[in-house]
């Protein structure tokens, strides 16, 4: 089987780049400049996709590229129009190719009810199209996946998310801040269960939507101490008596569907993902601890 991985060089393209299983034929794309021969190199929107792919036989797409922006509240109509316009051209290659698999990275973004589809952005919009997009390929006899991530982390990523701060500030025995009184939850999913989930769909047959999320949700309290904990940091937690818009957030979140269909089941605990990335993060940053 041949593969084509979208979003190459953004930080799950290269997770999977560098820990895939050597028994898949992978093709490495991006939009991104870069003079390195291992990667195709196309348009912004996988225009030229029919051009770049002329002489290749390709069997199986993993869409993992996206427009992201910083924030939902920055997530414009044209980011949305700019995504769905990649997800269509995607879409009309498959067809054409008689793909025989589609395996697209969803998101929750900010759907608090995700049965519901309470899409409360631009961004998260497109996500949500794009899984529309699976359900005609499904129609049109090409096995396509989509998979709804909540909060990736792992090995490559740079975002500045609670995770990161987190960790930057516990490697520096800063104090940890926290709102409210901690209990606010997120489902943090590591990039190697997200790995584990594509080689199951890649080996298997599932097709839909499915939820691809770690085995629990963390409370902000508990992930400040689970951090303080790994990296032995002499940080203390700290309550800024403000309050958090999200005190009794909790995700409902399942892989059930998932473990029934196709067999998944997170890999990697929380306690283990971030032993994990916290090993690559000092590493990154010359961090001898």
């Amino acid at each position: 089987m041949k593969i084509l991985l979208t979003g190459s060089t953004g930080f799950l393209g290269n997770y999977i780049k560098n820990n895939i299983d050597n028994k898949y034929n992978v093709l490495y794309g991006t939009t991104s400049k870069t003079n390195n021969k291992d990667y195709l190199k196309f348009d912004s929107l996988y225009k030229d996709i029919e051009k770049v792919l002329e002489n290749k036989t390709i069997d199986c797409i993993i869409h993992n590229a996206s427009i992201i922006p910083k924030n939902f509240d920055q997530a414009t109509y044209e980011l949305f129009l700019e995504n769905t316009e990649m997800m269509k051209n995607l879409y009309e290659y498959a067809k054409k190719s008689y793909l025989n698999k589609f395996i697209y990275l969803s998101s929750f973004g900010s759907m608090s009810e995700p049965k519901l589809l309470d899409i409360g952005d631009y961004y998260t919009m497109s996500k949500v199209v794009g899984e529309h997009f699976c359900s005609m390929m499904n129609k049109k006899g090409i096995n396509a996946t989509s998979f709804r991530i909540s909060a990736p982390f792992g090995e490559y990523s740079h975002i500045k998310n609670v995770l990161n701060i987190f960790i930057a500030k516990a490697l520096k025995d800063e104090d940890l801040i926290l709102y409210g009184t901690g209990s606010r939850e997120q489902n943090f999913t590591y990039a190697g269960n997200i790995l584990n989930a594509i080689e199951l769909a890649l080996d298997n047959n599932a097709k839909g939507t499915y939820e691809i999320v770690g085995e629990k949700s963390i409370s902000m309290l508990e992930l400040a101490k689970t951090i303080i904990k790994l990296t032995k940091s002499k940080s203390k937690i700290v309550f800024n008596g403000l309050q958090d818009s999200q005190e009794n957030y909790r995700p409902t979140y399942s892989f059930k569907k998932a473990f029934d269909d196709f067999g998944y089941y997170p890999k990697y605990t929380i306690e283990e993902a971030l032993e994990k990335y916290l090993k690559w993060y000092k590493n990154e940053n010359c961090i001898n601890i």
